[in-house]
């Protein structure tokens, strides 16, 4: 076959209709790969519809918890991102609001809290991530997004089980919301320098480095504000299992 018929015989480009296309080498299901010189579009020729393996499944419920685009994922697995975007958005509608934690048997309760930037869709539009975690298991005890007013502070406080909104002795940093809704007789508020809130911000620094849509320079940011919320909800129960076991 000459070098003409080769490539008529090549299908066109099925997002912009271009002819200009290049082989790219081969699904492991031996299926026949193509490039689009002038868009970049990959795909497959009469693509049969693939049917996910539990153990697949298993495979993107384990990469969702690492720093990695939903893209990536697709493509290294060799599955659209159609099926794993409806997969994704039943999980995390599967994923508890309430957080399970190991009950504290300690007669002095002490619980940093501190609040991470985040945003949802553009970064015009802010979402903070509020958080608490008790200093003896390490687990994440508290939860809320939001902004950082008075409010969210309230409803932040409401996340948290009430051995601890009763007992524990908080240590935040100097920012007026805690003051609000923490009683004065139990709230440490201090400055990042105190290293009060170390335990809190190396939590922040793993929760950054584990999901991809909390990295600031990245554009596998959150579209919307229920994907936002399931994600770090999927990411607190799994790390609090972590915790658990060691």
């Amino acid at each position: 076959m000459d070098k003409d018929s080769s490539l008529a015989s090549r299908p066109p480009c099925p997002s912009c209709g271009s002819k200009q296309i290049l082989k790219n080498g081969s699904t492991h299901h031996k299926k026949q790969k193509f490039l689009c010189k002038d868009c970049g579009r990959q795909f497959i020729d009469k693509p049969e519809k693939k049917q996910i393996t539990s153990e697949e499944k298993q495979r993107v419920k384990k990469l969702l918890l690492e720093r990695i685009s939903l893209r990536v994922i697709a493509r290294s697995l060799e599955i659209s991102m159609t099926w794993l975007q409806k997969f994704i958005n039943n999980l995390y509608r599967s994923v508890p609001i309430e957080i399970k934690v190991k009950e504290i048997l300690d007669l002095e309760i002490e619980i940093e809290c501190d609040e991470l930037w985040s945003y949802v869709n553009s970064k015009e539009n802010p979402v903070y991530i509020w958080l608490a975690i008790a200093r003896s298991t390490r687990q994440i005890v508290g939860f809320h997004l939001g902004d950082r007013s008075r409010l969210s502070a309230m409803e932040f406080w409401k996340t948290l089980p009430q051995i601890y909104q009763d007992n524990g002795k908080f240590y935040t940093d100097l920012w007026e919301s805690y003051c609000e809704v923490i009683p004065s007789d139990r709230h440490y508020p201090s400055t990042k320098k105190s290293g009060e809130t170390t335990r809190i911000e190396r939590l922040n620094n793993t929760l950054r480095h584990r999901c991809s849509r909390l990295v600031r320079k990245n554009l596998a940011f959150s579209k919307n504000f229920f994907n936002h919320e399931g994600a770090i909800l999927y990411f607190i129960h799994h790390y609090n299992e972590e915790m658990l076991s060691t």
